[in-house]
């Protein structure tokens, strides 16, 4: 198998919905020794095409193969929309947009569109969080079937989430509060959670041809916006996704919603 082959075999092993793989994945599943799959993993990591998570030694797309779909994403016409409304928003407020997507229980930057304020809250296109700590992962997970989201979290509600940080929910139970929440107003908001002094208001997009869901997020410093400025800030954003939500026939914008000014 020629360095190419590999990195194509192990690159088609992510195709089905796949997230992360293991060393003994890429062993059994491609039929490689030890000693060739260590150094085809370790290549791809080197060249940013893999990702070795080192608390699970889990492989997963690096931040190369991330912002090569991201150029792709850019030309999609969905993608478009998304960054028109989050442009718009943008100028209008000053703050930084974010366009990003759920991938396991991570969320991914796609796009950011730096706003006009002196103070930016940046995080690169590639950039992962934990979906669990903040806005934009809540509201994303929110988008999720209850057995999809068992699948990610486990079934246990007492389940300890990973260094949970202060003001994020520390369980699996208390998470799916916080997305039954979010699903309910079809937004949220999270300020000194998983980003201490940081502030973020977040509702999704999906693609009914395509099936593709993205979240739209606004983010600033906490000291910038009061608990009431947030509010309405969520409530901006959800009046300039919903119009593009009815148009394009995502059902989560076909129904009646809780208001997001509570």
């Amino acid at each position: 198998m020629s360095i190419l082959e590999g990195v194509e075999s192990v690159l088609a092993m992510f195709e089905h919905g796949r997230h992360e793989v293991t060393f003994n994945d890429v062993i059994d599943e491609l039929g490689l020794a030890k000693s060739s799959a260590s150094r085809l993993l370790a290549q791809m990591v080197r060249y940013r095409l893999l990702e070795l998570q080192p608390s699970t030694r889990r492989y997963r797309p690096g931040t190369l193969l991330i912002r090569a779909a991201q150029a792709a994403t850019q030309a999609h016409p969905f993608d478009e929309q998304c960054r028109a409304i989050l442009a718009a928003l943008s100028d209008s407020t000053g703050f930084t947009a974010y366009l990003s997507m759920l991938d396991g229980t991570d969320t991914v930057v796609l796009q950011r569109l730096n706003g006009s304020n002196p103070v930016q809250v940046l995080s690169p296109p590639g950039a992962r969080r934990p979906a669990f700590t903040t806005a934009m992962g809540r509201v994303l997970l929110s988008r999720l079937p209850a057995a999809e989201f068992s699948a990610r979290y486990g079934t246990s509600g007492a389940r300890k989430l990973p260094e949970a940080p202060a003001g994020c929910p520390a369980t699996v139970a208390e998470l799916a509060e916080r997305v039954a929440s979010a699903s309910r107003e079809r937004s949220a908001i999270a300020v000194n959670e998983g980003m201490p002094g940081i502030g973020a208001v977040a509702t999704t997009l999906a693609d009914p041809l395509s099936g593709d869901v993205r979240g739209l997020c606004l983010s600033f410093t906490a000291m910038q916006v009061s608990q009431a400025q947030a509010q309405a800030l969520r409530e901006t954003l959800v009046q300039a996704v919903a119009p593009v939500g009815q148009r394009l026939g995502d059902p989560l914008w076909l129904q009646p919603g809780d208001s997001a000014a509570k």
